[in-house]
């Protein structure tokens, strides 16, 4: 039998998943990762002494296999953490999950109950047509909380109107959750079958998500897997329906290697994997890649001079006029994470487009808009603020528009063609999923270079977070 030389694309949780179920076996491994660290997404920051992640990180699954990989790494590292996470709308801060008082007390007597009759009315004349996320939402909550919980926030997220975004964003990211649901969970606190936009606990790395995936990366590379930083593929070479060799670039010095393989694993951006085949793909292929579209991320960390800001884990600003769209307070995600118990530091969110007016502006620009978005907020005040940077990313979310399934569905039949190529991870598939799909993917993704049939295309976030998905699948991944 041929030995195996498998080349994993990307050092994030599938790419690290995928290394550390194949490492056990007798296959060389490389993973090569464009960036100076690894963890994707989810690596941790670290400047002056504090740690700071990428958006909020919670380890939260149902798969068994995917948790016992994170505590294993990790042991007694691997702490619980209460969840508080509020929303911020006109100038009120609403408890999430629901609480019942809280809700009255902000909106009122008189709002509640044109929240009610709205809400039966979508019960009773609910839209036929659920395609778009406005008209699930509506169905679901209700025109007057719609408006209220989830139109300027999505908006603020996704950069287009509900109306041209797909149902299929919340299906894969709320599933279950409807206002009888939120209201079941605020009376009746069973943890049974609780819906994970709910969840009141979750695990979490002491310092931070990209202590997971520096351990792992530690791990694996102890078996004597290679892990290429600050290599960039820029050429995928293929014959016969199969990938032959890489071309990476290293992005400190700019020189070219070319590296073969028998097997590749790829969580880089999948419209990017395409535009980089040679020989390129037909015009109709191309053309569908330049329809998917990324939203970015400016992350702005913030250093304040204040031992205690607020006592959320994290806050969703659903207010129009405040362009953050949320504000991480790292502190309350762990004590181990701020380089002083005196002081705090936050990080907010703002969701663009890479290029766009507000990517472009200078980062002395940006931290003036967070400063202030911060004071509107009744959160801190210039004088607070001990220091600041700016941090970009770019890729950071699919956007699911009403014609992607169409659109991805072309480049899927393109790339089902080569036998010796998994997509995997969100920047891979295209997913909009969240963390332990990505490590599902990634020992999915191995277990098929070892001989498994798995279509990974078709694990779904239903069967992700559900123990349906059997050990034989994944092979000795710890």
């Amino acid at each position: 039998m041929k030995m195996k030389n498998v080349i994993i694309i990307g050092a994030g949780p599938a790419g690290l998943a995928a290394a550390s179920n194949l490492s056990n076996h007798k296959i060389d491994i490389i993973i090569l990762e464009k960036d100076s660290k690894v963890g994707g997404l989810s690596s941790t920051v670290e400047y002056k002494g504090y740690r700071f992640d990428i958006g909020p990180h919670r380890f939260f699954t149902k798969n068994k296999l995917v948790f016992d990989w994170w505590r294993d790494i990790l042991k007694e590292d691997f702490v619980k953490r209460p969840r508080l996470s509020r929303i911020y709308y006109n100038g009120k801060f609403f408890d999430y999950p629901i609480s019942i008082g809280n809700v009255l007390s902000n909106l009122g007597i008189f709002n509640s109950f044109p929240i009610c009759f709205s809400y039966l009315k979508s019960r009773l004349l609910p839209y036929s047509d659920g395609e778009c996320f406005e008209k699930w939402a509506i169905n679901q909550f209700g025109n007057r909380l719609y408006q209220i919980f989830f139109k300027n926030y999505t908006e603020k997220i996704w950069g287009i109107p509900c109306s041209q975004i797909s149902a299929d964003w919340a299906t894969q990211r709320i599933k279950g959750l409807s206002l009888f649901a939120a209201l079941r969970n605020a009376l009746f606190k069973g943890k049974r079958n609780t819906i994970k936009t709910l969840i009141t606990e979750f695990h979490y790395p002491r310092l931070g998500a990209g202590m997971m995936y520096e351990a792992a990366g530690s791990m694996i590379s102890q078996r004597g897997v290679q892990i290429k930083l600050n290599y960039e593929v820029v050429q995928i070479r293929h014959d016969r329906n199969m990938v032959r060799e890489l071309v990476c670039r290293n992005t400190r010095d700019g020189s070219l290697y070319e590296i073969e393989g028998t097997d590749f694993c790829s969580s880089m951006p999948l419209d990017v994997l395409v535009s980089q085949m040679n020989p390129g793909p037909s015009g109709h292929v191309l053309e569908a890649c330049k329809r998917l579209t990324w939203r970015s991320l400016l992350m702005v960390y913030v250093i304040l001079d204040r031992r205690e800001v607020f006592r959320d884990n994290w806050i969703y600003v659903h207010s129009s006029e405040v362009k953050a769209g949320r504000i991480q307070n790292y502190k309350n995600w762990s004590s181990d994470m701020v380089g002083d118990s005196d002081k705090s530091s936050l990080g907010l969110e703002y969701f663009c487009a890479a290029g766009d007016s507000l990517w472009r502006q200078s980062d002395k620009a940006i931290i003036e808009l967070a400063i202030e978005d911060l004071k509107n907020l009744k959160i801190a005040h210039q004088r607070d603020i001990l220091d600041a940077f700016v941090l970009r990313v770019p890729n950071a979310y699919p956007v699911y528009d009403k014609n992607y399934r169409q659109t991805l569905g072309v480049i899927k039949d393109f790339l089902s063609s080569f036998s010796n190529l998994q997509c995997m991870g969100r920047g891979g598939m295209f997913r909009y999923n969240n963390m332990d799909h990505s490590v599902l993917t990634g020992f999915l993704a191995a277990g098929n270079i070892l001989g498994a049939k798995t279509e990974l295309w078709n694990v779904n976030t239903d069967q992700s977070y559900h123990e349906d998905l059997q050990a034989s699948h994944v092979d000795n991944f710890s």
